[in-house]
């Protein structure tokens, strides 16, 4: 299993109608574990929720495959040894939207950088590890639950990959939804604690099944 990770969002499907499928291909979301690891073997995550007193991401590992044949790279009319790949793709945008369900306040798009290259032999068994809360997004919860908001915000986050080809042709994934519910619970660790990391990839708890859990700092000295 390969799994793509940056430190810097139910069933998935493309949406429209299209004459074939999209070079980049998103299909179920997994909760990576603490140390970062995903689980394929298990169910996908139908949706989530994240408790912004404890965490400002929500992470996700969606499964990310290349839908372009592998094709040598030819110079003059020899073919390139050592690994050239004309179909590799380089992602470089992830682009999210938000649909707020009920009442809530309208999150805005955003747009963030993220690297890694999807080589033509990228299976559905690969995976991607995103960031599902985008800054604006991220700044317009902040304004309702300091505001005086106290209700849940229930959201479809919808989003793709941007990228190009090795040739430098423009490439995008289909749009993928994801179901997050935001809430702000007031947690805090007593005075002289602090969150442990022991949410996704380390992230302090209070996403999904990851509670919010405080410890002593170490004693640098």
């Amino acid at each position: 299993m390969k799994n793509f990770y940056l430190a810097v969002p139910l069933a998935l499907a493309m949406t429209g109608c299209v004459d074939s499928a999209p070079d980049i291909q998103l299909f179920n979301a997994f909760i990576p574990n603490a140390s970062c690891a995903v689980n394929q073997s298990g169910p996908a995550s139908p949706g989530g929720s994240l408790d912004l007193a404890t965490s400002g991401r929500y992470l996700a590992a969606f499964q990310v495959r290349n839908s372009l044949s592998a094709q040598e790279v030819v110079v003059g009319e020899a073919p390139v040894t050592g690994g050239g790949d004309e179909s590799s793709i380089y992602v470089n945008n992830v682009e999210l939207n938000y649909e707020t369900q009920g009442t809530g306040p309208t999150l805005r798009s955003d747009v963030y950088p993220y690297y890694f290259n999807l080589p033509a032999n990228a299976t559905q068994s690969s995976s991607a590890v995103l960031d599902l809360l985008g800054a604006n997004a991220s700044a317009d919860l902040a304004a309702y639950f300091g505001g005086g908001g106290t209700a849940p915000v229930s959201v479809v986050v919808r989003l793709k990959l941007i990228g190009k080809t090795v040739n430098g042709k423009s490439t995008e994934s289909n749009e993928a939804t994801y179901p997050v519910t935001f809430y702000n619970s007031g947690f805090t660790c007593p005075a002289g604690t602090q969150l442990e990391p022991t949410g996704p990839c380390g992230l302090p708890g209070g996403q999904d099944g990851f509670p919010p859990e405080c410890t002593e700092p170490e004693d640098e000295t």
